[in-house]
């Protein structure tokens, strides 16, 4: 097996581990009663608003920047975590596949103290999905034409 293959091999199981620990950190922070995730929440915003200064920074506000950006690492993860199990692109699978995740998110909550199920949420969630993949997008053409053109300078 070349080297190139057994390093992309690794980095792909790495990068599997990673979503998988991803998962579990929402799935914990979906568990959290209302009460508790309140007090995370307001932890949160105060230490923002340590940094920023007071604002119209709310407890609201942090929870769905928090639901954001759990699913945009999720689908970042999820498709270079193809890539390199797949040297392709599977850009709707990864996507698709954190979407999909976040209606099993939010129907959990249903079972938790004080939570509930909203399709917001939902939107949110899959919207931070679709950045992660744009990130991704950008990301893969920046390193595909820096590999690009140092190829033609080889070749020169």
């Amino acid at each position: 097996m070349p080297k190139e293959n057994r390093q992309n091999k690794r980095l792909a199981v790495f990068l599997w581990c990673c979503v998988a620990i991803c998962m579990a950190v929402i799935f914990y922070f979906s568990s959290r009663p209302a009460d508790i995730s309140s007090q995370q929440s307001g932890f949160i915003r105060r230490i923002l608003e340590s940094i920023f200064g007071v604002s119209t920074t709310t407890d609201y506000i942090v929870r769905k920047l928090a639901h954001f950006s759990e699913f945009l690492g999720l689908s970042l993860l999820t498709n270079a975590a193809l890539y390199f199990s797949y040297g392709k692109t599977r850009k709707f699978i990864a996507t698709g596949a954190s979407s999909l995740y976040a209606i099993t998110d939010e129907v959990h909550q249903i079972f938790v103290d004080g939570r509930s199920c909203q399709l917001t949420d939902w939107l949110i969630d899959t919207a931070g999905a679709v950045t992660g993949l744009l990130i991704f997008l950008i990301l893969y053409f920046i390193i595909d034409r820096l590999r690009s053109n140092s190829n033609n300078r080889r070749k020169k």
